[in-house]
This record gives structure tokens, C-alpha cells and sequence, in this order.
């Protein structure tokens, strides 16, 4: 008989390690499969190495140029955010049928067609083979994986609840990108009529203006009022122009700079808040990931301080982030969630009182997913209002330009007409 050390994961998707006495590899494997437990790593001991089942394809670990272009580009981003979704999704599919997660990835790595996807579960199964958790190894993955969802499908292998966590996180995304999409398709239009008026303005003020004003000139008349205040205007715009787009340039720079520090990072992100309609589709959308994320865990059976934690690292309005740090510092001094929400004017007052009822009764997961819902309308009642101003603020503004080059013309071309004796 001879010893093996093994490394295993449980039906939880905990990393687990031991030894076992067997005759051969075969027979190991099998008696740590007779645990319950998936082999990742067997190796003997006082031996030569040797593993459970074959060597995983050697994947190239993401290199830092990656990341970074991933991090700098929002369309990059948002494609590594649908491969991440893709790759949940499959995943799902695998282990909500019963399978354990690392056999799910490892089946994954092998039956994948898609290079990207195939590339993600490729490198996650060589984590988990040296013993590290899912989580753990999507949080090597940030292009693909947002921190908020690595986080979560923690405590989600802390309870053993893998399969429920991942239908909120594939919910939430999905949800999260219509809402994108949304935004994207209604903005879309404002934003190509603004770009053709301005367009057709540039090309009356700096083409056809002149030469009407040339013609004017060899009939005896001039341009009027409002075709001169076009054209100074035009002129200054030329002139002083460059030297306000430089202005704004140092001053966004010299803001972005301040962002950084601590003082200066929570005064922006306070100032973004209080901007009308926008700060509050900001606020929301913090509240809705928020609310949802902790209907979650506290579903899953995590106790409620560890749950504040793990979802504090999720907001990104640090301001917010700091209200909520304090009030989770309550809780832990012994406060009840509701009462240090409302010592730091967290979430809405009626809000706080469906926390507190469902408090009382033992519902809180109820309550708080309840809220979620109620954030997640008001979000989208926001996003339709804001699109719906940008559009018509958009089409009145080309439509003004457009009427007042075209009037200022017009205009200046009758009163010389009328001056002209036939």
C-alpha cells in the first residue's frame, strides 16, 4: 500500500486536503471520491508526482497589458463583462443540474468552442487544480469578473448555496446590461441629430454665409442684426475657443487629480450625487445592486455583520461607501440594521420601515428584496426621464440653430430684394 496526498473539493466547492492509503492512483482516486469529495490534485507520496486525470491544456495566465486595456476601454469592458456572463451562464446550466463546480469548469475547459470563454475556464480550472476556490480565482479574472460578484459567490461557497447565488448574479447582469442598452438606444438618436445640426450650422457659417455676404455686398446691402451676430459670433468662437476647450482640459485634469486623494474623492462623489436627475439615477443604481445583493446573502445564511462587509466593498460612490461603513459599524456595536440606516440618512425613510417590519417578523431577506424591486422601478422611471430630456433638449437645440442661420439669411437676402428696382 502506498500514501497519496490529494487535494479535493467538496460538493460546497470548499478546497480540501488529506492523504489516503491505496495500491495504485486508481484506487486513490477512488476512495476520495467515495467521500464525496472531487479530485483535483493527486500526487504520492515519497514518489514521483502524478495527477488524478490528465494535465490540464497550460493556460497563459491574462497578462497586465490586457487588464489594463480591459480597465482603460468601455468597450473592451463591456466585452469581458458579456464573456463573464457567457461563462456564468454555462456554468449554471452545469452545476444548477447537479454537478460540482469544479467538475463543471473542468467540463467547461474541454467541451467549450468559444477561444475567449474556453480561455476562462481554462484558467480557472488550473486554479481550482492547485487548490484555490472559485471566487478566488475569478477575482484573478477582473476584466471578466466584477469584484461585487466574486464577493458574493464567496459567501456563496461559505454556505454551500453556489447554485442560487449564481442565478441572482446572471439576473442581476442581465438586467444591468438592458438597462445599458436602453440607455445607449435612447441616447443614441438625440446624440446623431445634434451632430448633423451642428454640422449643417458649420457648413452655412464658415461656406454659404460668406458668399451670401459677398453678393449682398455687390447689391448695395448688408448683412442684418441677427446674420452679424451669427457671424461675430462665429469669429470669437474661432478665436477664444481653443483656449477654453484648454481651460476646461487643466481644469477636469486638475479635478480627476483631486479624485484621487481621500478628502477630494468623497467630495466629488458627494458633489455627483446632489447633480439633479443624474446623481439621482447614480444613487439608485447604487441601492438597487445593494438591496439585491444583500437579499442574497442573507438568503444564503450568512450572519448579517458578514454580510454589511462583504456588500460595503461593492459601492463605488465612496461617499455612500463611507455612510455605509459607519452605519455597519453600528450593527456591529449591536444597533439593528434599520436604526443605523436612519442615523445616516442611508436609504428612504419608508424604506427603513419595511426593513424594520421585516426585522421584527424574521424577514428581512423578504423585505430587502422588496426594496430592490422598488429601487429597480424608480431606476428605470429615472432612465426613461433622463433620456427623454436629453432627446427633446437635443432636437430643440439643432432645431434653433438651424431656424436662426436659416432666418438671418433669409432675411438679410428680402431686405435687399425689396431695395432692387426693376
Amino acid at each position: 500500500m502506498a500514501k497519496f496526498k490529494y487535494v479535493a473539493i467538496d460538493v460546497r466547492g470548499k478546497s480540501l486536503s488529506g492523504e489516503v492509503e491505496a495500491a495504485d492512483q486508481k484506487g486513490a482516486r477512488q476512495l476520495v471520491r467515495s467521500e464525496g469529495l472531487t479530485p483535483l490534485k493527486l500526487s504520492r507520496i515519497g514518489g514521483n508526482d502524478s495527477k488524478v486525470s490528465k494535465k490540464p491544456k497550460k493556460v497563459i495566465p491574462f497578462g497586465k497589458s490586457e487588464k489594463s486595456a480591459t480597465a482603460g476601454s468601455g468597450k473592451l469592458r463591456s466585452q469581458g463583462e458579456r464573456v463573464g456572463l457567457d461563462f456564468l451562464k454555462r456554468l449554471m446550466e452545469l452545476h444548477g443540474s447537479g454537478m460540482p463546480v469544479a467538475d463543471a469548469v473542468k467540463l467547461l475547459n474541454q467541451r467549450l468552442s468559444d477561444p475567449k470563454l474556453k480561455e476562462v475556464a481554462g484558467f480557472l480550472w488550473k486554479e481550482l487544480a492547485e487548490g484555490r476556490t472559485l471566487s478566488r480565482a475569478m477575482r484573478s479574472l477582473p476584466q471578466y469578473f466584477s469584484e461585487s460578484s466574486t464577493f458574493v459567490i464567496e459567501a456563496g461557497e461559505a454556505t454551500g448555496n453556489v447554485t442560487p447565488i449564481l442565478k441572482k448574479i446572471i439576473s442581476y447582469l442581465e438586467e444591468k446590461r438592458e438597462i445599458r442598452a436602453k440607455v445607449m438606444a435612447s441616447m443614441s438618436y438625440p446624440i446623431f441629430v445634434g451632430l448633423v445640426a451642428f454640422g449643417v450650422v458649420v457648413f452655412f457659417l464658415a461656406f454659404l454665409l460668406p458668399t451670401i455676404e459677398e453678393m449682398l455686398l455687390q447689391l448695395g446691402g448688408e448683412l442684418n442684426f441677427l446674420a452679424s451676430l451669427l457671424v461675430e459670433g462665429s469669429n470669437l468662437v474661432m478665436k477664444v475657443g481653443p483656449f477654453l476647450l484648454l481651460g476646461l482640459a487643466i481644469w477636469l485634469l486638475a479635478i480627476f487629480r483631486w479624485s484621487k486623494t481621500e478628502t477630494g474623492g468623497m467630495a466629488v462623489d458627494r458633489g455627483i450625487l446632489r447633480i439633479p436627475l443624474f446623481g439621482k439615477i447614480v444613487y439608485l443604481s447604487e441601492m438597487f445592486q445593494l438591496t439585491s445583493l444583500l437579499s442574497t446573502l442573507i438568503w444564503s445564511g450568512i450572519g448579517l455583520t458578514e454580510n454589511l462587509r462583504l456588500c460595503e466593498k461593492t459601492i463605488k460612490n465612496r461617499f455612500l461607501r463611507h455612510q455605509f461603513r459607519s452605519a455597519r459599524a453600528l450593527v456591529n456595536e449591536g444597533k439593528s440594521l434599520p436604526e443605523a440606516l436612519r442615523k445616516f440618512k442611508f436609504l428612504p425613510l419608508i424604506q427603513l420601515d419595511v426593513l424594520e417590519v421585516g426585522e421584527k417578523t424574521g424577514n428581512l431577506g423578504n423585505s430587502m428584496e422588496d426594496a430592490g424591486n422598488s429601487f429597480r422601478e424608480q431606476l428605470t422611471k429615472k432612465i426613461k426621464t433622463m433620456t427623454t430630456l436629453v432627446s427633446g433638449a437635443a432636437l430643440g437645440f439643432a432645431f434653433s440653430l438651424v431656424a436662426m442661420v436659416a432666418i438671418a439669411i433669409v432675411t438679410s437676402i428680402f431686405e435687399v430684394s425689396k431695395s432692387i428696382n426693376y
